[in-house]
């Protein structure tokens, strides 16, 4: 039941009248898409909320969504034709856990440290995501960042930016796609830090 309504979704976002996603294959989004998702969570126990940010077609949050029918998730995106297709989209296939929100994450303070797991796999320097996700994540809670095989120079040059955001690298999920690396990179919240994140544009300009 599950794959059936996930193979449903990736169809009707690889056949979105606008550019959702570059794969136009339905096969190859699965694996790349789903399966990239998914893979690296299977042996990792998840309770509570969860928050997607930089969601953009529904990766990884509408997978999860489904896959952890338990929990409840919030999707944002800067892009508002996004979210309103992948809302109308998740609502039609009954996927009902899931809220969307329209805007840019660092300006949502209202949500900050309100997540037990944190998503995100937004194509952006991990230093740049840690600000952009750490502070919604509640102390204690996870997040959890999808990468490539460059992931241990982005660990390097994120050093400031887990120390000063307080928090600490708590295991590397490896895994394979296609014969392509991949890597899940989970964190742990130890303290909240009131004044991150920034702007959008103060974080591109001077990243931790």
């Amino acid at each position: 039941m599950k794959e059936n309504v996930i193979r449903e979704y990736i169809k009707r976002i690889v056949n979105a009248p606008f550019n959702l996603t570059a794969i136009k294959d339905e096969n190859l989004a699965y694996y790349l898409l789903a399966l990239d998702s998914l893979i690296p969570l299977e042996k990792i126990k998840l309770e509570g909320n969860f928050l997607d940010v930089g969601t953009g077609g529904g990766v990884p949050g509408v997978f999860i969504g489904i896959a952890f029918k338990h929990m409840k998730g919030l999707l944002v995106d800067a892009s508002r034709k996004k979210v309103d297709y992948i809302r109308n989209t998740c609502r039609m296939l009954g996927i009902n856990n899931l809220e969307f929100l329209h805007g840019r994450i660092e300006e949502q303070k209202n949500l900050k440290g309100t997540f037990d797991n944190v998503f995100s796999r937004a194509v952006a320097e991990l230093r740049i995501i840690l600000e952009l996700t750490v502070p919604f994540a509640k102390v204690g809670g996870r997040v959890f960042l999808y990468k490539g095989r460059e992931y241990l120079k982005e660990l390097e040059n994120a050093k400031n930016a887990i120390e000063v955001l307080k928090v600490e690298l708590t295991e590397i999920v490896e895994y394979n796609i296609l014969s392509k690396k991949r890597v899940l990179l989970i964190f742990e919240k130890k303290e909240s830090v009131d004044k991150f994140p920034r702007r959008y544009n103060k974080i591109l300009k001077s990243p931790l």
